[in-house]
């Protein structure tokens, strides 16, 4: 039987796996990258997207022939909300602004002269940020305006991985639900958005549902890496969107966490959700015709990453994990009273403010280094618990959540968010969530299964997983520090000398 390869472009690294119908892992091949960090400003070259997915797929390739297997599908999931302009020959005009990218704040308040807050919202499902695409594109276009002439399309990552698998400009809902210019109810692009941020529809790609087969692979995919020209493509869906399929996220009552380099909470919605003050997000479900709630940390497992790299260090040489994990399991529940703010990137949701910075406050001279890694990981979760609250009161209270990503592989940090959340936090074995939501996508594609959860079911039902509650001792000691927490960033957010800071 054909195996299917999911290509999963993540902030960090792309890796192309190969599973079987079963969905057993026979094969990965990962390569990293990394984003350029220039204040607020944050971009990438296309080419590491391009040169990943190529490196791969030849080892995908090399491996299936080895093994005698044949491929059938690649699906393919990634990153959302950042850009690429593209002309009709597929030549990149300008570096990948990402989704991690805050210089479009200006261009936001432009548009509100246009249309209010409220209307993109209940429009898009969406607050009006710089977060997401439409006001980078707009960027572009007042700041660059040649590149932005120049430009065929101007596209997502996601995006331009399936032009360089099929030489097709094409797009899925879970995508475009992340540019605000795609209306949530229809699953089309809106003329009254477009207009609002001054822009020509002609450079956005068509709008296909996610699970989508877009094509078979270019001659020159097929050149560079030897795998067959017959493959099919199918576009899987944005990774949280895809991350929630693989933990189960698809009935009321459910809600998974996912910590990779940001955060993401998201719940299953059976219509369009709002929140009256717009803290979180409705989008576009990677099953088709579906919808999640949603809120966002820019920044969380990147700052842990971050102070290992700065502060534990073996003369020149970076430690590894262990040293750091091995701290933060000696500092005390509480971190000695040390509040942190993971701000490093701004505020996505709950505060939605793009000039926030990181804090660590209340420290003293007997806080030690494990101290300060603590409180990271408790900031993390402490923001993250502010977002599920928001999340149950605007579809409902769930019990247990389904956590996934690179943090959890610390249980440590999986029993803080339990003591945190003061709720059941499961993780399965597998922290490969977004490729298994790829995987049961493309396996409904192919009419393996019925539905989503069907095939969930048949392929994860019975795998392991553990499950952490919440510690009756430390409750209240969190508790106590997210309300110091709030009360900090108010305080911090109503300084002018913290406001005048933040611009610089």
């Amino acid at each position: 039987m054909k195996k299917i390869v999911v290509v999963d472009v993540g902030t960090q690294s792309l890796r192309a796996i190969v599973y079987n119908t079963q969905g057993e892992q026979l094969f990965v091949s990962q390569l990293q990258y990394s984003p350029m960090f220039n204040g607020i400003e944050v971009e990438q070259d296309p080419r590491t997207f391009k040169d990943s997915l190529y490196g791969t797929l030849k080892e995908v390739a090399n491996f299936a022939k080895q093994s005698q297997i044949e491929i059938g599908q690649i699906a393919v999931t990634s990153q959302r909300a950042s850009i690429i302009p593209i002309d009709k020959n597929g030549k990149v005009l300008h570096n990948a602004i990402t989704w991690q990218d805050r210089r479009s704040y200006e261009e936001t308040d432009r548009v509100t002269k246009k249309m209010s807050m409220q209307d993109i919202y209940h429009k898009t499902g969406l607050r009006l940020d710089s977060y997401f695409s439409a006001p980078k594109m707009m960027w572009l276009k007042r700041n660059r305006p040649e590149i932005y002439e120049a430009a065929h399309k101007i596209i997502g990552v996601q995006d331009y991985v399936v032009y360089l698998l099929t030489n097709r400009f094409v797009t899925d809902s879970t995508q475009a639900a992340r540019t605000l210019l795609m209306n949530i109810n229809t699953f089309q692009w809106d003329d009254e958005l477009l207009d609002a941020f001054e822009l020509d529809k002609n450079l956005l790609c068509d709008i296909v549902k996610p699970g989508s087969i877009v094509g078979t692979l270019s001659d020159q995919l097929v050149e560079k890496t030897g795998l067959s020209k017959n493959i099919e493509v199918i576009t899987a869906g944005g990774d949280q969107q895809c991350a929630a399929v693989g933990l189960n996220v698809l009935r009321p009552g459910t809600l998974e966490a996912n910590i990779g380099t940001g955060s993401f909470i998201i719940a299953y919605s059976e219509k369009p959700a709002f929140d009256e003050n717009m803290r979180i997000l409705c989008s576009a479900s990677a099953v088709a015709d579906q919808w999640i709630v949603e809120a966002g940390l820019l920044t969380s497992g990147a700052i842990y990453t971050w102070y290992k790299d700065n502060f534990y260090k073996n003369g020149e040489a970076l430690v590894d994990y262990d040293q750091i994990n091995k701290e933060v399991n000696e500092a005390l529940p509480g971190s000695n009273g040390l509040v942190f703010v993971p701000h490093f990137k701004g505020s996505a949701a709950p505060y939605w403010n793009p000039l926030s910075k990181g804090v660590f406050f209340n420290a003293m001279f007997d806080h030690k280094r494990g101290d300060f890694a603590r409180s990271i990981l408790e900031g993390i979760a402490m923001e993250m618990a502010q977002n599920i609250e928001l999340i149950e009161n605007t579809v409902g209270y769930v019990d247990i959540i389904h956590a996934a990503g690179g943090l959890t592989k610390f249980p440590t940090f999986n029993q803080i968010q339990a003591d945190v959340f003061n709720k059941a936090v499961s993780v399965y074995s597998s922290a490969e969530a977004t490729a298994l939501g790829a995987l049961i996508t493309s396996l409904v594609t192919l009419k393996k299964y019925k539905t989503h959860a069907d095939a969930f079911e048949a392929l994860l039902g019975k795998a392991e997983k553990k499950t952490y509650h919440a510690n009756p001792k430390n409750i209240y000691t969190y508790k106590k520090l997210i309300r110091t927490k709030k009360l900090l960033y108010q305080a911090l957010n109503d300084s002018q000398i913290y406001n005048y800071m933040t611009m610089k």
